[in-house]
């Protein structure tokens, strides 16, 4: 149900229980004879009133109407209180306690700010202390009554007006958290959409580059030559895109382990110097004796590049460009309002700054948006910050922007400390990695749902000596398995398939257990699944891929050596 319908129906059921509740209280009580007919008129007054708000036929009414209801419901009873002590003076405590009763109702449950509460205080001591001094005989209160009074009144109207200031704090906080769950859920849909989108891209841009590669090794020299470099390079530049995307949908899972946070920053730096233009001053400092945080290196290092990005675009044809970067041990206590989304503990506090040109607190409310930015479309890059909050959000972290127009950005980044030490360093040299071997002649089955992959792999495959067989799905997959001679020694197998990659390949080793496997994949909805597979393949192969990428992923794949 609409808030605003709850709200007026709230506000309907408290004007009628009002209505009822004066009636009830007229009817039982014995009133002298000569104020009858005055209190008669005070009440019935208040009763149409309440009957009156109740019955008002709003469907779907606005704040602001909202608000003229609750405070006419409030203002009508205020004078039928007094105007009850008006006629019955020896009932000016009771009476008075109905106001103060009233004043911390309304501050409690009225849909309204501090502001609305205090000028709802300020009419109902005007009206009590013009009917308390000035209309109420004499001989029905005194002097210091009409003090005690009217200062009891004042001080917990002043108390009313702090709870309502309370209130509506906590009313805007709890809005608040349900539109940060709401830029949540809205980011989770979209990060599905990206995801599909993603594994439609990387197929399509994985056969364009394979089969541009293919054709570029044909054409050693003059235009065509040219012309497949720049499709080559086009095909290059999706691919960094989707895999933007893709790192946004989470589907690249992250490996923390403890990890030292001057290394990250090392590897920004050394980024950012390549990326800054030439004068540009890079500063890094660790804190000495930092605990390693739980992290993944490379995840890290990626979203803080993006950071850098924006750092080289804000500090562009300003004096003087510096970018520092600082890491630091920082405590969470419980209630912190600096880190509001931090649990309690200790972090490591990684901050990036830059003296550019800075951002208006409208553009920093936007900054983690996806594809926002304050540049022009053309020249806009990628997914922006959304990139970065999604991974320090998966790795159990918060991110807050600092920034001033004229005074630079800071990005601080909260990373959890880890609970286990560096690892130790190996003292022994690493051997040499195993060159690739091929197995020229081998039979492998690419099981694809997209003809331009499976063509363009298998022209691919085929120059590099293989015998290749193809299945669109995991019927055919299985009927060509179980009819191929020689038999299958590999399967290239995609995750995102009808039936489901995963299913396909738990039905292949069913026939042939001990058929190698590699996965082939732009996207995998089924995070789980494919983490799944992980210790049974042998390897990962993410799309778009170069030539040479494939041929070292089947030659280790052939060779037992998980790519």
């Amino acid at each position: 149900m609409d808030q605003a319908v709850r709200y007026a129906r709230g506000v309907r059921i408290v004007a009628a229980t009002i209505a009822l509740v004066i009636i009830g209280k007229h009817l039982t009580t014995a009133v002298p004879a000569g104020a009858q007919h005055d209190l008669l008129v005070v009440r019935a007054i208040a009763v149409a009133l309440a009957i009156g708000i109740a019955l008002l036929p709003f469907r779907r009414p606005s704040a602001a109407q909202l608000r003229g209801l609750a405070f006419g419901l409030g203002i009508g009873v205020v004078f039928a209180t007094v105007g009850v002590a008006t006629v019955l003076p020896g009932e000016v405590w009771e009476q008075s306690v109905s106001l103060v009763a009233m004043m911390f109702a309304a501050a409690l449950f009225m849909p309204w700010s501090w502001r609305w509460q205090a000028a709802f205080v300020a009419i109902a001591l005007l009206a009590a202390t013009v009917v308390f001094t000035l209309v109420i005989p004499r001989s029905g209160l005194d002097g210091q009554s009409t003090v005690r009074v009217l200062l009891t009144l004042y001080v917990l109207a002043a108390l009313s007006v702090f709870g309502a200031h309370l209130a509506d704090r906590a009313r805007r906080q709890l809005a608040a958290s349900e539109s940060i769950r709401g830029h949540e859920q809205r980011l989770d849909a979209l990060a599905r959409f990206a995801g599909g989108i993603a594994h439609q891209f990387n197929n399509l841009l994985g056969g364009i580059l394979t089969h541009a590669s293919v054709l570029r090794q044909d054409a050693s020299m003059g235009p065509a030559a040219n012309q497949l470099d720049e499709i080559v390079a086009a095909a290059r530049r999706g691919r960094d895109l989707t895999q933007e995307l893709m790192r946004f949908t989470r589907s690249d899972p992250i490996r923390v382990q403890p990890t030292d946070a001057g290394k990250v920053l090392d590897s920004v730096a050394a980024l950012a110097r390549a990326l800054l233009p030439e004068g540009a001053k890079v500063h890094v400092h660790a804190a000495p004796g930092l605990p390693p945080l739980a992290g993944d290196i490379d995840h890290l290092v990626h979203a803080c590049t993006q950071i850098v990005l924006n750092a080289r675009d804000a500090m562009r044809g300003r004096p003087d460009p510096r970018l520092g970067l600082t890491a630091a041990l920082h405590t969470v206590a419980a209630g912190d309002t600096e880190w509001r989304d931090a649990a309690p503990g200790r972090y490591v506090r990684i901050a990036i700054s830059d003296s550019g040109r800075g951002m208006d607190a409208a553009t920093v409310a936007r900054a983690f948006e996806p594809f926002f930015s304050t540049k022009p479309m053309h020249q806009a890059t990628g997914l922006g910050l959304a990139t970065l909050l999604r991974v320090i959000r998966d790795h159990g972290g918060v991110v807050r922007v600092e920034s001033e127009p004229g005074r630079g950005t800071t990005i601080h980044m909260l990373l959890p400390v880890s609970q286990e030490p560096l690892p130790a360093p190996s003292s022994a040299s690493p051997a040499a990695a195993p060159s690739a071997v091929a197995a020229p002649g081998a039979t492998i089955l690419i099981v694809d749902d997209e003809a331009i992959v499976r063509n363009s792999l298998k022209r691919a495959l085929t120059r590099f000596g293989y015998r290749v067989l193809e299945a669109g799905d995991g019927g055919s997959a299985l009927a060509t398995m179980q009819a191929a001679d020689p038999p299958v020694d590999l399967v290239i197998l995609d995750l995102v398939l009808p039936g489901g990659g995963a299913g396909i390949f738990e039905l292949l080793k069913a026939v042939r257990p001990e058929v190698r496997v590699l996965i082939s994949s732009g996207y995998s909805p089924d995070a789980d699944a494919a983490r799944g597979l992980a210790d049974r393949v042998e390897g990962f192969l993410p799309k778009p891929y170069e030539l040479s990428q494939l041929r070292t992923a089947v030659s280790q794949a052939l060779s037992g050596k998980a790519a």
